[in-house]
């Protein structure tokens, strides 16, 4: 009974579209050169909003990604040129880095390498950052 359920997990886990996948963690933000905050948000990254700076609270733009980046999988972020966000022509591979730790903290201090979306095409866009920090739902 026990591998029956297991099964069906595993194949539950291989239905789940990539993007469902990609965006599970509470969010990604980025900071680009204009020092504008990017953040992409939603239970399967919906939303992707656009914040002045840190010290403007309110989110200045918002975005529809599945209209401005329809790639989202496990491994790629690309969103095609001629759309209106700042990650217009833009394309990040999506991989961890062990200088990003976002559970080490109290009470977790996890050292795990979080997860990260680099900027790989387009990078030269002033207002699409350089790098995406994945913000965990949990540690």
């Amino acid at each position: 009974m026990h591998s029956a359920l297991r099964r069906l997990a595993i194949m539950l886990l291989l239905t789940i579209p990539p993007t469902a996948l990609a965006a599970a963690y509470g969010g990604a933000q980025g900071t680009n050169r204009r020092g504008e905050i990017i953040r992409i948000e939603g239970d399967t990254a919906e939303t992707l909003y656009v914040q002045r700076n840190a010290d403007d609270t309110a989110w200045a733009e918002r975005y529809v990604m599945a209209e401005e980046c329809p790639i989202f999988t496990s491994t790629t972020l690309s969103c095609p040129p001629g759309r209106k966000s700042p990650l217009s022509g833009t394309t990040y591979r999506i991989t961890t880095s062990k200088g990003w730790t976002p559970c080490d903290l109290p009470p977790y201090h996890d050292k795990s390498a979080g997860t990260i979306y680099v900027c790989t095409a387009g990078c030269d866009n002033p207002r699409a950052p350089k790098v995406f920090h994945v913000q965990p739902w949990e540690c």
